[in-house]
């Protein structure tokens, strides 16, 4: 279950720093909307992918009741960066909350922050 919410947390898209696009991303997860979550990823191109990805979730009913952004690690070069997050979640397979940290890779595409996905 770990390993999902993980591929979910990969999204970003057009805040101002990488701490904006994962916080953002986090925002839509705890409302649902594994659609705009997806946006915020590099994979937002493959419409086919992102339908697949939601149906996913929404069949393993996953919810972010909350979530901490740790810290936030930008490359020399501008390019890339590192957003850790701890985060709650359950699922139809955990109906108590289980914590869970996470690095959430972005990278700059286009002058804007997206999550690496």
């Amino acid at each position: 279950m770990s390993v999902i919410v993980v591929a979910l947390l990969l999204a970003s898209c057009g805040s101002s720093s990488p701490k904006d696009v994962t916080n953002s991303y986090y925002k839509a997860l705890q409302k649902g909307d594994f659609e705009k979550a997806l946006s915020y990823t590099t994979a937002v191109d493959d419409k086919d992918e992102i339908q697949k990805e939601i149906k996913k979730m929404e069949g393993l009913d996953v919810k972010i009741p909350e979530y901490e952004i740790i810290s936030e690690e930008i490359s020399d070069d501008g390019q890339t960066a590192v957003v850790e997050v701890k985060y709650k979640f359950t699922s139809s397979f955990n109906s108590e909350p289980e914590e869970s940290t996470n690095k959430v890779k972005l990278i700059k595409q286009d002058g804007k922050w997206k999550i690496k996905g």
